[in-house]
């Protein structure tokens, strides 16, 4: 029975990340109520505050794809690392559009309660990933 229940974690990972992108907003319906974010660089964030950020990121980036090469479950968390694939098609956080199409390392981890993404860690390559926009020379 658990593994069966940690492949359904992997699975609800998979599916945050796969409806996240394809429909440019959080995926509010498979967080569990009082859901906080840590993002890399950021203090931690409600869910209003998290569907804000990812508002922001969306308006900036376009084509987003999240490819995920490692997952691995254990208990009620599920960790994962992969790259972020989008390009950069709008202005983000005051720097303006550069059209480059941007490849991000991330590696995070979620929480799973009840079925749900309580808690959600997210530390992608930040100065890789300012760099590759032109915000930080190389």
């Amino acid at each position: 029975m658990e593994k069966i229940m940690l492949e359904e974690n992997k699975a609800l990972v998979r599916r945050f990340f796969e409806k996240t992108n394809s429909e440019e907003r959080t995926a509010v319906e498979l967080c569990a109520p009082g859901f906080i974010a840590h993002i890399g660089g950021n203090p931690a964030m409600d869910l209003q505050a998290f569907q804000q950020y990812q508002k922001a990121y969306f308006a900036g980036f376009s084509d987003t794809r999240m490819t995920i090469e490692d997952m691995v479950a254990e208990g009620n968390k599920v960790a994962f690392r992969g790259v972020v694939r989008a390009t950069h098609s709008a202005e983000f956080r005051g720097i303006p559009a550069s059209g480059r199409q941007v490849v991000v390392p991330v590696i995070g981890m979620a929480q799973i309660v009840e079925g749900k993404i309580a808690e959600w860690w997210n530390s992608p390559d930040r100065l890789s990933w300012m760099q590759q926009i032109g915000a930080v020379p190389s």
